[in-house]
């Protein structure tokens, strides 16, 4: 009898050194995934602060070859276009995100935001906006990268 007890103890030790070793790679699937979540949002971030310093080394790098940045105007700018206008023909004074949710399917993140915006146009008075908008992100070249933004205005 204290044989089987013994070995029902093992079948036990067995059993919880399964569940835990499952459990420990279930929380490290979920810790990367957060961690990319994370570093969406700091690619996020990084776009949002260089189009408003005008900063066309970080955004070449952060944006994707071939961006389609269709505005809410409905106005759509490629990449180079986009940058480009950042050096008159529309300035970015103000980009603050107010929310920020990210999906990630693989190395394709949706980034669903809403934010408060000033900008101007060759060199006019400065408009605010209230938008929404969607990024999306693809994990390429070892960085995420913005490749297609669609926004509308909200009330202000």
């Amino acid at each position: 009898m204290e044989h089987y007890g013994s070995m029902d103890r093992l079948g036990y030790a067995i059993h919880m050194m399964r569940l835990i070793t499952i459990l420990s790679l279930l929380a490290g699937v979920s810790m990367a995934a957060d961690k990319s979540a994370d570093a969406v949002k700091a690619a996020e971030k990084a776009w949002a602060s260089a189009t408003v310093a005008g900063d066309e080394a970080t955004l070449k790098r952060i944006l994707a070859d071939d961006l389609t940045y269709t505005h809410s105007t409905g106005e759509t700018d490629a990449k180079a276009a986009f940058i480009g206008n950042l050096k008159g023909a529309r300035k970015y004074h103000k980009l603050n995100h107010e929310s920020m949710d990210v999906r990630l399917y693989g190395n394709t993140a949706v980034l669903t935001a809403t934010a408060q915006v000033e900008t101007s146009q060759n060199g006019g008075s400065v408009n605010p906006a209230h938008l929404r908008f969607i990024h999306l992100w693809v994990l390429q070249h070892g960085r995420w990268q913005l490749v297609a933004h669609q926004s509308l205005r909200l009330p202000n």
